[in-house]
């Protein structure tokens, strides 16, 4: 797709001279707004070897090593549809976008007017879901980390932002209840700070699990939480699935989950990361087309970039939030050595039971 569009565009004669992204901005008359994307076109064609990169930062310059090649996106598609259909949500996800990338990059449409109108509601609805192939790794992965980070002896309070549709919450209901466990959770409060979302979740849980002892409730992550009902020192688990990384000011989200954790209560992020700095993930293609993923404060020792971290950048960003004893599961770090584009781990760290 991303070779595709790069034909669409008209880029190919310009990169085959070399070109900064700044210089292609200015010739097209682009919004500033466009530079976050078609830096990330080029540098994931630089990733994958099509072009050269010269620099860095904004005086980079990007230059073809050859032809570029025709991109074949309806075979890659099919290919992967015959293999399982459940990996179709991230194409039809992606294809919404792409029809409308030449009015963003003029400045005449927002990735969320694109992308969030209520017509398209239902991709995000597939999207973030369990029969999603891609996705459901980040809630199972989770889930499992949740299951591990309940305490021994007793029952579980449990608070999950940023919970969607509620797939993440089915997830861990569904691993629980593998193990006769459902009952190691006492109370299941979901936030959500999209209405729609919210709704179809509170109807989906209590539908599937009406055993889980489940609350429901409106948050917004980069606001006090216990002026929106959620209170300090009331959860054992913190639980969020590709949430935090989106968070406007991460230290001060982390702050208020830590807040709301008793002593010795974890908090368990399952997110998308990169195994090391500046790799572009091919997820990222339609989220940088989104101001909530992309508005965000940056840390250059915590937070270097908007979007996905590195493992490190998520030690680095809880310990400076008062968290210790972070784990990240997988290990994605070892595995990169043999394998760079596993992109999925449980980050969890622990509240001191002690105030530091």
């Amino acid at each position: 797709m991303l070779l595709k569009l790069v034909s669409d565009l008209g880029l190919t004669d310009v990169l085959s001279r070399g070109t900064t992204v700044g210089e292609v901005l200015a010739d097209r008359g682009w919004t500033p707004r466009a530079a976050i994307p078609v830096t990330w076109f080029f540098r994931k064609l630089a990733a994958e070897g099509e072009l050269a990169l010269e620099g860095s930062g904004a005086d980079a310059v990007y230059r073809s090593r050859g032809t570029l090649p025709a991109g074949e996106p309806d075979r890659s598609e099919a290919r992967s549809l015959a293999l399982d259909p459940r990996s179709a949500p991230p194409f039809a996800v992606v294809r919404a976008m792409v029809e409308h990338v030449p009015a963003f990059l003029r400045g005449e449409l927002s990735g969320e007017e694109v992308l969030f109108q209520p017509g398209k509601l239902p991709l995000w609805f597939d999207y973030f879901s369990n029969d999603n192939l891609l996705y459901q790794i980040n809630n199972r992965l989770g889930a499992e980390a949740v299951a591990r980070a309940l305490p021994i002896g007793r029952p579980a309070d449990v608070v999950e932002i940023g919970g969607g549709s509620g797939s993440a919450a089915l997830a861990v209901a569904e691993r629980l209840a593998r193990d006769g466990a459902l009952s190691r959770i006492r109370r299941y409060v979901f936030t959500e700070i999209v209405p729609t979302f919210l709704r179809r979740a509170e109807r989906t849980i209590r539908s599937r699990w009406p055993a889980l002892a489940a609350e429901f409730r409106k948050l917004d992550m980069d606001r006090n939480f216990a002026a929106q009902g959620v209170e300090p020192a009331s959860a054992d688990v913190v639980y969020a699935v590709n949430t935090v990384h989106i968070a406007r000011d991460l230290a001060a989200a982390l702050a208020r989950i830590r807040e709301t954790l008793r002593p010795g209560g974890v908090a368990v992020f399952s997110e998308c990361v990169r195994p090391f700095e500046g790799q572009p993930i091919y997820v990222e293609f339609v989220f940088n087309f989104l101001e909530n993923f992309t508005g965000v404060a940056t840390d250059p020792a915590t937070r270097p970039n908007h979007g996905f971290l590195t493992p490190e950048n998520w030690r680095r960003s809880l310990a400076a939030a008062g968290f210790e004893k972070p784990e990240i599961l997988p290990d994605v770090e070892n595995l990169a050595k043999h394998y760079d584009a596993f992109f999925v781990a449980a980050v969890s760290a622990r509240r001191p039971r002690s105030r530091p």
